[in-house]
């Protein structure tokens, strides 16, 4: 007896079998249901927006509970979907009060991810916690961190702010682990890295569509993103920049006109900012990046000089040169930091060992110099020795020791120009950071403290999601072997 599977055109017969060509021309279709979670995901953000429309619910607190609904979903399909989701969301926080405690969805987001990486440790099979050459360095930071409470005891410091800079610092190093963790394949890693460039893109054309219409751009009507003062803004955006000059560096010409499109978004925004610390930290990470791929040396140029060109096409060349050519104004700025770098260093005299106490800066600068009103040293370095003290300085540094040295081991281990350029975009990006923060302390602001940790996570995971003995996109010898032998 015989019978025709007729999904596969073979006919079966005990002990046998035969294979019956389709005619020519026609192919199998096999229909693919939809994840369920992406079934489910379309219907709740339909019906969020339906309820936003009919039922009166602000479209802010819609899209809020959307991303939180969306995290759950995601991380529980698939940990990096739901770092991604964060990623892309928390630029855009909602933001309510618990007394002086602010709270934002961004909190929630962050809790969610943790608890369920919680709940899979308690499964049947649970994933493997994954360790990095950047843990103890960052275990070391934190507690220096925690140990800067000592100082609040004293005269100096409140410990309403020193517990706010706590939580806020406590989320900045979950976000690092959650990133370890959820990146498990080289996949995770695109997508992440896509949310991250797309949620900046998103910001960086708002910008530029409330420049070009409103008032002329000035010192007054400085763009500021998402954020609430532009240099902080400027501290976001060279973050994410070198990684879209490194993308559009190695992308294939299909893709390296869209690429080249983002670049002249994200620079006309950084320039809509008038940072004079962004528009430094853009150059240096330009040029760490051209350091990094000499081999795209050309390109990098090319796309750089591209930005310049928009600013004529866009009208901002005249409020850039005005702020670059402003003499006075560079001495000013320079002359109006150097008091506060001296009340920073008079901290850390008088509390060498832990500092003044984490976001108390400026509670203790009155103390040093009544006529200062400022919530930070304008130099990340000399800020974190101020309220950290020589610990915190010292183990921050053991931190950026170690980073550097696990993205020379990405990049040396980076199997295709894609990978060394993921791990030089990373440096340039980095370097572009600390060149703004020698002259602002954008680390601070919860936003762009995420984004560093998180880009730190991503950077740590490198040489695991870069080594093909490890990686679980390598192909294992035993399949490599069976692609090469005949069929029978």
């Amino acid at each position: 007896m015989r019978e025709t599977s007729a999904a596969t055109g073979t006919t079966v017969g005990k002990g046998t079998s035969t294979y019956s060509p389709l005619p020519s021309g026609l192919r199998l279709v096999h229909r693919r249901r939809l994840p369920v979670w992406l079934t489910a995901g379309t219907v709740l953000t339909g019906g969020l927006l339906l309820g936003a429309a009919v039922g009166g619910m602000p479209v802010p607190a819609a899209l809020g509970t959307l991303a939180v609904l969306l995290a759950i979903g995601g991380a529980l399909f698939r940990p990096a979907l739901g770092l991604a989701v964060l990623a892309f969301s928390y630029p855009f926080d909602l933001t309510t009060h618990a007394g002086s405690l602010k709270l934002t969805t961004s909190a929630a987001l962050l809790a969610i991810l943790f608890v369920v990486w919680v709940v899979r440790q308690f499964l049947r099979n649970p994933p493997k916690c994954r360790t990095t050459t950047l843990d103890w360095p960052i275990v070391l930071f934190a507690g220096a961190t925690v140990l800067s409470l000592v100082s609040v005891l004293g005269p100096v410091g409140d410990i309403d702010d020193e517990l706010i800079g706590l939580l806020k610092a406590a989320g900045g190093f979950l976000i690092f682990f959650l990133t370890v963790q959820s990146l498990d394949e080289r996949r995770d890693l695109w997508l992440v890295m896509g949310a991250i460039m797309a949620t900046g893109l998103i910001q960086a054309i708002m910008t530029i569509f409330s420049v070009l219409t409103g008032p002329p751009l000035s010192a007054a009507t400085r763009a500021t993103g998402t954020t609430i003062q532009p240099n902080l803004f400027a501290g976001y955006l060279v973050l994410i920049i070198p990684l879209v000059f490194a993308a559009a560096a190695v992308l294939g010409q299909r893709w390296v006109a869209v690429a080249a499109g983002a670049i002249l978004l994200y620079g006309v925004a950084l320039i809509a900012t008038l940072s004079r610390s962004g528009f430094m930290g853009l150059v240096a990470g330009t040029v760490a990046l051209a350091i990094l791929l000499p081999e795209k040396c050309k390109k990098i140029a090319v796309l750089g000089a591209s930005v310049f060109v928009a600013l004529f096409i866009t009208g901002l060349a005249g409020p850039l040169a005005d702020r670059l050519g402003e003499a006075a104004g560079h001495l000013t700025s320079l002359a109006g930091r150097l008091p506060i770098w001296d009340a920073a260093v008079q901290m850390l005299i008088q509390h060498p060992a832990f500092g003044v106490g984490v976001a108390n800066f400026d509670n203790a600068l009155g103390w040093y110099n009544p006529a200062l009103h400022f919530d930070h040293a304008h130099n990340l370095f000399l800020n974190i020795a101020a309220e950290r003290g020589i610990i915190g300085l010292a183990t921050f540094s053991i931190v950026l020791v170690a980073l550097f040295r696990t993205l020379a081991k990405g990049f040396n281990q980076g199997a295709s120009p894609v990978h060394r350029a993921v791990s030089a975009g990373l440096a340039a990006s980095f370097v572009a950071f600390f060149a703004h923060s020698m002259f602002d302390v954008s680390y601070y602001d919860y936003k762009i403290l995420l984004l560093f940790w998180l880009l730190m996570g991503i950077a740590a995971s490198l040489p695991f999601l870069f080594n093909e003995r490890t990686s679980p996109l390598a192909p294992s010898p035993r399949s490599a072997l069976s692609t090469n032998v005949p069929m029978a």
